[in-house]
């Protein structure tokens, strides 16, 4: 970031580094000592002036070379009403400024006032700004300079911090909870990405293309006047659904991008006529399995990129196979032609209900969770009823054939594979989830190698009717239980409404 620096003080500036900042100035108590007018650093003629002239100038910071005078010259500086966020020493400049967060006080008054009116919940301070700040607690009042807007970081915030490699327990008393890795909270969802540190613009892009779909609102610090934010403004954001404004901060630019589409798609599964119950209109059956034929009046998963042609041997999975390659709907999810997700406390498995989910609870919902699953139901181990249902060398056979595809595919998932057909008493079944889009195709970009690589070792000819053919249908089915326990991500649970498996009636 090119800073524009005024230095105070003649002591070792030629062993100072600005690299990358441009030296304006060189401040003295005194000109009249000085015998020269210029001082060449870095080949470069640099004006010396009087402390009173500093005001006079565009900068960022003043700077201050003699750590020993420090305080009288800081004194000096905040008469001559230099704004005392802009008086920095050497040792700051050098260990705080660069390369890292771009921090004051008054910048985060006007964060915290924009959580305040945007009615954030959740952010994702990627860069640790509020570690930065000169509170060790959320206590944030009465520091701002400029701007006193009297604002503390709300106690009911759920503020996630990415540390790095570097972690102090005492963050403990800003953060809800911190992670090493970005990567480790990628599958969340957060009300606000917080993005503090300048970087290059190739970085900005890529946290932008990586985190697409994990959060409603995004800052961004970038260099005020800089190519980078000039390629910044240029971007076609509305082609993302993306609203961006700019904010002048106090020495940067802050670029604020809001999600603005939300729209929710949940599709029914159906693989014969049945009457279907009054639903809210987010809710779209398909005909799972159609494969060409002329169906039974619902739209089929047999169009566009699809694997239609298999549903007899991996069931509903042809349909969300087809969701996965053929919608764009930001939050989306499956019900079953007699199952469907209600809006009630998950005391049971099933209720009685007709509170089925509509686009308003759905989005209530979500804004505190990241996956909406039926509440898991403690039957055992998942390996005891595939044992019991299919036979033990059947399912044995079967197993084997999952496992080396994992181990080939995904092999950082072989220790949960085995964990939760084997030692975890409890699942999710039926396929039934709502989440948001990039959790759905983290998932299925997970899932479907495996299962399309099973179902080429598996000779169909070969094995009983159902339901022996199905056993790829139930093995994707399992996998959830794996990739979940791999995934730190919040889940809620809801019990479902199960209406009665046969109906004679046509569709509605």
């Amino acid at each position: 970031m090119n800073r524009k620096i005024i230095i105070f003080g003649l002591k070792d500036i030629h062993n100072m580094d600005f690299t990358g900042d441009s030296v304006i100035a060189i401040s003295v108590l005194n000109e009249n000592h000085i015998k020269t007018k210029s001082i060449n650093l870095n080949n470069q003629n640099v004006p010396i002036i009087n402390v009173k002239k500093i005001t006079d100038l565009n900068f960022d910071f003043v700077i201050i070379s003699d750590s020993n005078n420090f305080n009288n010259i800081y004194i000096t500086c905040a008469k001559a009403r230099i704004p005392q966020f802009k008086i920095i020493s050497y040792d700051t400049y050098i260990h705080h400024l660069r390369n890292k967060v771009e921090y004051n006080v008054d910048d985060e008054q006007s964060l915290l006032k924009f959580i305040n009116e945007h009615n954030i919940h959740r952010i994702l301070d990627m860069d640790l700004y509020f570690a930065d700040g000169v509170s060790t607690t959320r206590n944030r009042k009465n520091y701002a300079e400029v701007n006193d807007y009297g604002l503390s970081i709300p106690k009911e915030l759920d503020l996630v911090g990415i540390t790095g490699r570097e972690y102090w327990p005492l963050w403990d008393n800003i953060y809800n909870r911190t992670y090493h890795d970005v990567q480790d909270v990628m599958l969340q969802y957060f009300d606000l990405l917080l993005i503090m540190k300048v970087r290059l613009y190739d970085e900005y892009i890529q946290i932008i293309n990586n985190t697409y779909g994990s959060w409603k609102y995004a800052i961004f610090q970038v260099e005020r006047n800089s190519s980078v934010q000039e390629k910044l403004q240029s971007l076609d954001y509305k082609g993302l659904n993306l609203k961006a404004t700019w904010f002048d901060a106090q020495n940067t630019s802050w670029l604020i991008l809001e999600k603005i589409a939300n729209n929710i798609e949940l599709y029914v599964i159906c693989h014969k006529p049945y009457k279907l119950p009054e639903l809210p209109n987010i809710y779209h059956p398909i005909h799972a399995g159609k494969n060409g034929s002329a169906g039974f009046g619902l739209p089929g998963d047999d169009t566009g990129e699809n694997i239609s042609f298999l549903n007899p041997y991996i069931n509903e999975l042809t349909a969300i196979y087809w969701m996965w390659k053929n919608t764009n709907s930001d939050i989306i999810g499956t019900a079953h032609y007699h199952r469907f997700f209600v809006n009630e406390p998950a005391d049971n498995y099933i209720a009685d209900s007709t509170n089925y989910l509509d686009e308003a609870s759905t989005e209530k919902l979500l804004q505190s969770c990241d996956i909406i699953l039926r509440r898991s139901i403690p039957y055992g181990n998942t390996e005891d009823c595939f044992r019991k249902f299919l036979g033990y060398d059947f399912y044995e056979t079967a197993k084997a054939i999952f496992l080396e595809v994992i181990k080939n595919i995904a092999p950082d998932y072989e220790d949960a594979f085995l964990f939760a057909l084997s030692r975890h008493n409890s699942g999710h079944a039926f396929n039934m989830f709502i989440t948001r889009r990039h959790v759905f195709d983290a998932y299925c970009s997970w899932l479907f190698p495996i299962i399309l690589e099973a179902a080429n070792r598996i000779d169909f000819t070969q094995l009983p009717k159902p339901p022996h053919s199905r056993i790829i249908g139930f093995m994707g089915e399992a996998l959830l239980m794996p990739w979940l326990m791999k995934q730190r991500l919040r889940i809620k649970e809801l019990p479902v409404a199960e209406l009665s498996h046969d109906s004679n009636c046509i569709l509605k």
